[in-house]
């Protein structure tokens, strides 16, 4: 298996230091003229046949419960000892006893006469006793969206106040003195610039505290919101939108620390870092690509061989950063997305004479005969991959990189990714479930979309859920060179599409809250 790092772009004729020199070739960035954004692939070893742990600690399924109009996100609430929740028909909580028997005892929707649909739900973490639900209208391009503060002992909305447009992911800072806001901004009608909304917390002592706030400040990407040297060329922009790059941002989640806030940027194929103290982005970079061996055909069962030939895109869904020793990595999950306007199946491409014919050859070569006609399902990009500027593809790029990664958060080098981890163990455990039963093997695979970190016993557990598999991975990164796979359990057959997923602990127990958006479920797992 070999892995990429992100690039770093330069202008033609750029000189560079000996020590910048010397930093790259430690760091095995690849280097790009222009605005090409594929990277060299970099060796860091098979981890395809994955280790596994030997101490028992596992996941215990102990049951879910049905919610009409799915759980999309979900966290916990320590100061109360509740969880909550949203799906389609809003808000709602959870009792969590000690015989782990869990049910609703409380919901609410935006408004009982206007139809918005919730998006994120978040948990004060400095315990002054609120939560947060951001909404969006419909359609979502025309009003702003809003976030609802309830006070989490009578979960009445105490305030409410206009955040940026279609936010998709709300998350407070660890220490409780900033709450903010991923605008994805989706295209419709009119296509904004997505960016972050940030309120600052520090006079809210209590809920009754919000009333006449307005410290509101959003930020999007416009070249006065970069910090010096910062800039989008190593991003991936749609072909329309390249004279105005940051119309085509897209938030997709959040990673908060005390000084400022990571951001995934899934369709952009990217990773930002936004300063609290500067009011500015610091850090802008393309998370490159993965190669790995996949499942590129969707009606032929597992067959885990396409590799050659092929660029993965990571493309995260949930990000989320953990401190390791004295540094500080994010771990993402790498789901995949893009509009249908830039994607179709490599024979399409082929016909239609966007693929590189030396690229086209070489696939030939690496796929002889029938295996050569199975490659033609698979779903690429049409604006990555023109290594060459010329206008065709030279390498194609599916969207999704199947798998976790683990990043270095203070020089952005990738540190250790899955593989091809996740399609091997469902197809050994679950084949009916391998791919959504091998429909989505020609798209994304199993589409890892939820992650949760915790630090338990002196080790750091990730948990992932895959939304194409039903299922729900465990694994110890306390040594995040060399992970160990710990566990895996699929969710209950009328549970599908697990999406966000939190970690908490009661009763001197530790568990794990999985949210299934199509099933309608929330489960329960303890961790022992």
């Amino acid at each position: 298996m070999t892995l990429s790092y992100p690039a770093i772009v330069v202008a033609p004729g750029t000189v560079f230091s000996r020590l910048e020199v010397s930093v790259m070739k430690r760091l095995s960035v690849g280097l790009v003229v222009g605005l090409t954004t594929f990277v060299p692939p970099m060796a860091l070893g098979q981890v395809d046949h994955y280790r596994i742990d030997q101490s028992h600690i596992g996941l215990i399924n102990l049951g879910s419960v049905h919610i009409p109009g799915g759980v999309e996100i979900v966290s916990f609430d320590s100061m109360t000892g509740r969880i909550y929740a949203i799906g389609s028909s809003g808000w709602m909580v959870f009792d969590f006893n000690e015989a782990n028997r869990f049910s609703v005892i409380d919901s609410g929707v935006y408004s009982s006469t206007e139809q918005w649909e919730p998006t994120s739900i978040a948990i004060d973490p400095a315990e002054r006793g609120f939560v947060v639900c951001s909404w969006i209208p419909n359609p979502s391009d025309r009003v702003p969206g809003m976030a609802q503060v309830l006070d989490t002992q009578d979960n009445q909305v105490v305030w409410q106040f206009e955040i940026g447009y279609h936010p998709d992911c709300l998350a407070f800072s660890p220490d409780g003195r900033y709450l903010i806001a991923a605008n994805e901004c989706e295209p419709g009608i009119e296509d904004r610039a997505g960016g972050i909304t940030i309120v600052d917390l520090d006079r809210i002592n209590t809920s009754k505290d919000f009333a006449g706030l307005n410290d509101v400040r959003t930020f999007d990407f416009s070249p006065e919101n970069l910090g010096d040297g910062v800039s989008l060329d190593a991003l991936r922009i749609g072909s329309k939108l390249k004279a105005t790059p940051e119309i085509d941002i897209e938030p997709e989640y959040l990673a908060p620390t005390n000084d400022g806030v990571w951001v995934g940027l899934q369709e952009n194929n990217g990773l930002a870092y936004f300063d609290f103290e500067l009011n500015k982005w610091t850090r802008v970079q393309s998370l490159g690509s993965l190669s790995l061996a996949f499942d590129s055909n969707d009606g032929d069962g597992v067959n885990i061989t396409t590799q050659a030939g092929f660029a993965l895109l990571p493309q995260p869904d949930t990000i989320a950063a953990t401190a390791i020793g004295d540094r500080t990595y994010i771990v993402f999950a790498n789901e995949g997305e893009g509009a249908d306007a830039d994607t179709t199946r490599l024979e399409d491409a082929i016909d239609e004479g966007l693929i590189d014919r030396n690229a086209i050859a070489r696939l030939h070569r690496s796929y002889p005969g029938e295996a050569f006609s199975k490659l033609g399902r698979v779903w690429i990009s049409t604006i990555d991959g023109d290594l060459d500027q010329d206008g065709d593809i030279d390498v194609p790029s599916v969207l999704g990189g199947r798998s976790f990664s683990i990043i270095d958060a203070q020089d952005g080098s990738l540190v250790w990714n899955s593989g091809s981890q996740f399609e091997r163990i469902t197809a050994e455990r679950w084949p009916k479930q391998y791919n959504s039963d091998d429909s989505r093997s020609d798209r994304a695979g199993p589409e890892p979309e939820g992650i949760a970190i915790r630090h338990i016993d002196g080790r750091t557990l990730v948990f992932v859920g895959l939304e194409r598999a039903d299922a729900v991975f465990m694994y110890d990164i306390s040594n995040p060179e060399t992970p160990i796979f710990l566990d895996a359990q699929r969710l209950d057959s009328a549970c599908s599409r697990p999406e966000g997923i939190a970690f908490f602990t009661m009763y001197h127990r530790s568990y794990l809250a999985v949210a299934s958006e199509k099933g309608g479920c929330l489960t329960i797992f303890e961790v022992k």
